[in-house]
């Protein structure tokens, strides 16, 4: 039989939606280097040069621009680089995905990608919530600045400058996927009033932007492969999935793996949502070992054992025998991964327009995360949140 040359790039059929490049990490992590091709829902007619379309557009300033701010804020007036345009099949995944224009446009897919899973999850409409005032959110792919910010109308994003090397977050997902997580937890808890800086909903926001981003990473078929590759099926390894807005192979900005609680954590907004984002990632790895042991992929003594206080022996067997599994029934351990993402995805989603910006506290919001789950689900993050101190025994 023979097989076209290249049935890769051939013409989508009409009606499919658009490919765009897309790095699920930055291309200086190991194994991430090339782009993933992937097909988004919205149609290549939906979408204008820029890109930009009735959501959102791309403004890339030609000179430097400083970051908005409170007295300055889109849309960007001054001059811009030129708008790319699709290829003649109106797809973006002809362009080289390491040149200049491409920054824009990995940024808009990015998003694009990252409302596309939540859309699934969440259990309302989403529009922005700055819509009454802006109709389309503006992405600013390069500002010279080593930072991100997500905004009022807008997504700004700089670079990192780690051992004396650029990298722009417009090519870092997990960094676009945390903006927009800001973005979505507005549009769906409405917008605080006046907020002292130690109220709950800034940890809070913080570690559901972060939730946002690892369950928008799990949306990578290729990256679930390359993680459970990677760390041979045992997520309790330090990898892509728990650690957040890599600034270099070496480090990043967050961790999803920790062991703080309530108690332990300082008053600084970030460090304050780790112990949410903790019961948060810990759920998703119980949850998927709660699969490997249903499909005899793992030994069910792995449910009573406290992973937090597993002694360097039982670490040990239980990453061989997790090596040996991952092995020979890969796709037992992908199916796990997802149906634990979806789990707890669909709980956070449902919960989000539960709650009140302006009176919310941690406790409240782990409560109604674990109200909105299902009954496996639901237990799994009531343990962790009680460990966390975030809640107390019922």
């Amino acid at each position: 039989m023979e097989l076209p040359p290249d049935i890769s790039v051939k013409m989508t059929e009409p009606g499919l939606g658009t490919r765009f490049w897309i790095f699920p990490q930055p291309p200086f992590i190991l194994g991430y280097e090339q782009p993933d091709r992937v097909l988004l829902s919205i149609l290549p007619d939906e979408i204008a040069d820029g890109p930009s379309d009735v959501s959102m557009y791309v403004a890339d300033p030609l000179y430097d621009k400083e970051p908005y701010g409170f007295r300055d804020l889109p849309p960007f007036r001054g001059p811009r680089r030129r708008s790319v345009r699709p290829g003649p099949d109106g797809n973006f995944d002809g362009l080289d995905p390491r040149s200049r224009d491409y920054l824009g446009v990995h940024a808009y897919a990015c998003i694009h990608f990252v409302l596309e899973a939540w859309r699934n999850y969440l259990a309302r409409p989403m529009r922005w919530f700055f819509s009454d005032f802006y109709p389309r959110l503006e992405i600013v792919p390069f500002v010279r600045w080593d930072n991100a910010q997500a905004g009022f109308g807008f997504l700004e994003l700089g670079y990192s400058d780690a051992g004396g090397v650029q990298s722009p977050y417009a090519l870092n997902f997990d960094t676009i996927a945390h903006e927009i997580g800001h973005l979505i937890t507005l549009s769906q808890t409405g917008v605080p009033g006046a907020l002292s800086r130690d109220a709950d909903f800034f940890p809070f926001s913080e570690a559901i932007s972060d939730s946002i981003s690892l369950i928008s990473f799990l949306h990578f078929d290729s990256a679930i492969d390359r993680l459970l590759r990677r760390t041979k099926g045992n997520l309790l390894l330090y990898n892509e999935l728990n650690r957040f807005a890599e600034t270099s192979p070496e480090t990043q900005i967050r961790l999803a793996t920790n062991f703080r609680r309530m108690s332990e954590v300082t008053s600084e907004v970030h460090d304050r949502s780790l112990p949410f984002l903790g019961a948060i990632f810990d759920t998703i790895v119980e949850l998927y070992h709660r699969e490997l042991v249903a499909s005899g992929c793992a030994d069910h003594r792995l449910l009573s054992i406290n992973l937090r206080d597993l002694t360097q022996d039982e670490f040990d067997g239980f990453r061989q025998s997790t090596a040996a599994a991952c092995r020979d029934r890969p796709l037992f351990f992908k199916l796990a991964l997802t149906k634990a993402r979806d789990s707890v995805g669909a709980a956070i989603g449902a919960a989000l327009h539960r709650l009140d910006p302006d009176t919310m506290r941690l406790g409240d919001a782990a409560l109604a995360i674990i109200a909105a789950a299902d009954l496996q689900a639901a237990a799994q993050l009531e343990e962790n949140f009680v460990w966390r101190e975030i809640i107390g025994s019922r």
